[in-house]
């Protein structure tokens, strides 16, 4: 198995604040990881598959972080764990678009961190289970009170293909039309994407948790007037595969 750091990066909508964080590979320490993606190379047949870093604390202040992993584009069938304070169980492709990482689904571990600190022992782990493909993921580090803002990031892209091209799987990711506007929104969204009734809708708080689910959607137009002001992400996906996630802000 071969780890490649590439300079490669697809741009999500976020809250982004400059880096506060520096990402390291504790095993060749030295290159800040924020905001760029890593290879991991392998075959379907193998068993594990990970990425570990390092957070180091560049910033004046002091958090308490949090970890959030996004499937941005995962093989249908695999499975995947992150690691951070603790391990917790695999869980399988789309069962958890997001998650924010913890003990157990729906909790927030988090790790005091002070100027010059820094906290090891994350893991990206992803369980190809026979399946020729490639997985793309995002995960991204915030601090408990503003969950909203991004502190570090790095992209994990998770290749296990034999007669697969990882490139082609990328690009259509980046090729699929998928908009929503007004972005920020107040009463109701429009979610524009051709065929839309072809796929399942998911709107997901920033813990994680799963606040609407809409399948087979014959109307553009989402009422989101009973979300609360936040930042949410917006999940689409077909035949039980995530397609694409999008974040969404809700400002009534």
């Amino acid at each position: 198995m071969k780890t490649i750091i590439t300079l490669f990066s697809i741009i999500l909508t976020a809250i982004t604040f400059q880096a506060q964080l520096k990402l390291i590979d504790p095993s060749h320490p030295g290159s800040d990881l924020n905001n760029v993606t890593i290879d991991v190379s392998g075959t379907p047949s193998d068993t594990e598959m990970e990425i570990a870093i390092s957070v180091i604390n560049t910033s004046n202040n002091t958090y308490s972080l949090a970890c959030r992993r996004t499937e941005v584009d995962v093989q249908q069938g695999t499975k995947n764990s992150t690691c951070w304070v603790t391990c917790p169980p695999y869980v399988n492709q789309g069962a958890y678009p997001v998650l924010v990482i913890g003990g157990q689904v729906n909790t927030v571990l988090t790790v005091a961190s002070s100027p010059g600190d820094t906290a090891t022992g994350f893991l990206a782990h992803h369980d190809p289970q026979n399946q020729d493909g490639c997985s793309l993921y995002l995960y991204e580090w915030f601090d408990e009170s503003a969950p909203s803002v991004t502190l570090a990031s790095f992209y994990g892209r998770f290749m296990h293909n034999v007669n697969t091209s990882c490139a082609a799987s990328l690009n259509d990711y980046r090729n699929i039309d998928f908009k929503i506007y007004p972005n920020p929104a107040n009463n109701e969204v429009v979610l524009d994407i051709e065929n839309l009734a072809q796929y399942n809708v998911s709107i997901i708080d920033l813990l994680g948790k799963t606040i609407i689910t809409k399948n087979n959607l014959m109307s553009s137009k989402l009422d989101v007037s009973n979300l609360n002001n936040g930042v949410y992400f917006v999940s689409i996906s077909k035949q039980g595969k995530l397609i694409k996630t999008e974040k969404l802000i809700i400002k009534h």
